[in-house]
């Protein structure tokens, strides 16, 4: 197993059980107690757990102690799902935009095999190395201070360079969407990012797996109303779907007919 698969189940089960000892996480990750013992100083050091005398105890998730790496675990084969349909809102030769986020790494890939001409503006560092092997990409990067735990460029003169570009298409990695709050998100530097590309951005779509809805971070974002669609996988209920649109958001998931 490997060890990004280990570092979720481990974390999976100590928000199920709340507590676990080493022989515990041991059976469940099917591998020695001196494996464990490395993976939950990893992930303490993540903020995920605490390790206490022979074991580990969680740390309540209030979707502000998630790190960059472990949410990139987290619904990935969603993420993959989801990013095919960015062909329904990305024409080859657009301007676009992608903020940093994990959702928005498996985006990156999507674009590099499926598109020729883009001229795409990015903060997140990661999306870079995946961009670099398109066919024919125009890469900006702006501006401002690296933050290390999200790989991503922040702050005013980042999102003062953002505001000098037009955008045909923004694509928003968010944590949190509901009826009432609207976007949502925990990273209190994305944010500026995030409003900084709805001002400059004729489309602004956001894409998120379907474990977002109905859920709500700690800062606001955007009303519903100031984006144009929801790029979803296929795990959004029908009811879930009738209940947004009745908000006038339209929400594209590979569901059969949608």
């Amino acid at each position: 197993m490997l060890q990004e698969e280990r570092f979720l189940r481990i974390v999976k089960y100590l928000e199920q059980n709340k507590t676990a000892t080493l022989a515990d996480l041991s059976e469940v990750v099917n591998a020695s107690i001196g494996t464990v013992r490395r993976d939950l100083a990893e992930l303490e050091k993540s903020g995920s757990l605490k390790i206490v005398r022979g074991g580990a105890v969680y740390r309540s998730d209030d979707l502000t102690r998630q790190v960059f790496d472990i949410r990139g675990i987290e619904h990935k084969a969603e993420k993959q799902e989801l990013s095919q349909l960015v062909g329904t809102v990305v024409v080859d030769g657009q301007t676009i935009a992608l903020n940093s986020g994990t959702t928005n790494i498996e985006v990156a890939k999507y674009l590099v095999g499926n598109y020729y001409r883009l001229t795409i503006i990015t903060n997140n560092l990661r999306i870079i190395d995946i961009l670099e092997h398109g066919k024919d990409f125009t890469i900006i990067v702006p501006g401002g201070v690296f933050d290390p735990k999200e790989y991503a460029i922040f702050g005013k003169s980042c999102e003062d360079d953002i505001l000098s570009y037009n955008i045909d298409t923004a694509l928003f990695a968010v944590n949190g969407i509901s009826c009432e709050k609207g976007i949502t998100d925990f990273r209190m530097k994305e944010v500026g990012i995030i409003q900084a590309l709805l001002k400059t951005s004729k489309r602004k779509v956001v894409v998120a797996d379907s474990s977002k809805f109905d859920r709500v971070a700690y800062l606001n974002v955007c009303q519903l109303s100031e984006i144009d669609c929801i790029l979803t996988d296929s795990g959004i209920s029908d009811a879930m779907i009738e209940k947004y649109e009745k908000h006038n958001v339209k929400v594209i998931s590979p569901r059969a007919g949608k």
